[in-house]
């Protein structure tokens, strides 16, 4: 490692990887200050003395001020914020950032949220910011990650399982500490500059066989009942217009059919990243949480 900033300003930090990122900084020596909305839940900031400023990235103005005085930016709010945090960084003189994106930019169900991924990543790239952009996959740890936890959850009240799809296509989940420790090695390494690097978990699975681990951990008998794309796609897009927030979107269910795994050799080579197995990783997580 062999870059050293001072203070590093940080957004997303009150989100589910947000916390984990702000301790390996920590644990790495970094000062840090966090970008935390009014309405967000920032004890945790509070208690370890993090310096916060209020603001919201839907809304930029006073973002230059807030992050001026910072030498570099780590973002892990969404990357469609990008183009307001690089013209920021460009106001206060901060040139170097971390940009966590996401594999969605490989997606073929082009979405707008999917677009939008595309977008943030080109204005990071148009920049001439000294960025680094990592894009992990899908994100799961103990609490509440939004991805895992949702069918952990599911798992946990119902014994029959819908798949859409033959359940064969390849899945990656990536531990959040791992995407953590991703976002410090690439801050701290100069040779980083300039790359794009996606994070993905030790092994690829399929869909199938990630529910079969998850549901081994929780000791759950769960029946699969496999649905074909061609009949669940327009069963879940009327489900949708007769739902005003459908649990499930054609758009996610047209994206099982997709492979979701991914290189990661130039991660584990430039920011020595070693990510955990899944079956490693959500034994750790479900044993945080006192499920084991």
């Amino acid at each position: 490692m062999d870059i050293q900033p001072a203070m590093v300003f940080v957004t997303g930090a009150t989100g589910f990887t947000g916390p984990y990122v702000v301790e390996a900084l920590l644990a790495a020596g970094e000062s840090v200050r966090c970008l935390v909305r009014e309405t967000s839940q920032a004890d945790f900031l509070v208690q370890r003395n993090i310096p916060i400023v209020e603001g919201d990235l839907e809304r930029p103005d006073g973002l230059v001020e807030a992050i001026q005085g910072a030498d570099a930016l780590v973002s892990v709010s969404p990357i469609r914020f990008a183009p307001s945090l690089v013209a920021a960084c460009q106001q206060a003189g901060v040139t170097r950032g971390v940009f966590l994106s996401s594999t969605w930019r490989f997606s073929k169900v082009r979405t707008p949220d999917v677009e939008a991924v595309s977008s943030g990543e080109e204005a990071v790239e148009a920049s001439g910011m000294e960025a680094t952009i990592l894009r992990p996959t899908m994100i799961y740890g103990p609490g509440n990650d939004r991805n895992l936890s949702l069918l952990r959850d599911y798992l946990g009240k119902r014994s029959i399982l819908p798949i859409f799809g033959s359940g064969e296509n390849l899945v990656q989940p990536v531990y959040v500490t791992d995407v953590a420790d991703a976002v410090v090695a690439a801050l701290l390494r100069s040779g980083t500059i300039g790359q794009v690097y996606e994070l993905a978990g030790g092994e690829p699975l399929t869909y199938t066989a990630m529910v079969d681990t998850l549901s081994h951990l929780m000791g759950r008998t769960v029946v699969k009942v496999y649905v074909p794309l061609f009949v669940a796609v327009p069963l879940i897009g009327l489900y949708g217009k007769l739902t005003r927030n459908p649990a499930v979107r054609v758009d996610q269910v047209k994206r099982m059919a997709e492979d979701r795994a991914f290189d990661i050799s130039r991660a584990e080579k430039d920011l020595g990243f070693a990510p955990k197995s899944f079956s490693v990783g959500m034994r750790e997580a479900m044993q945080i949480n006192g499920e084991l």
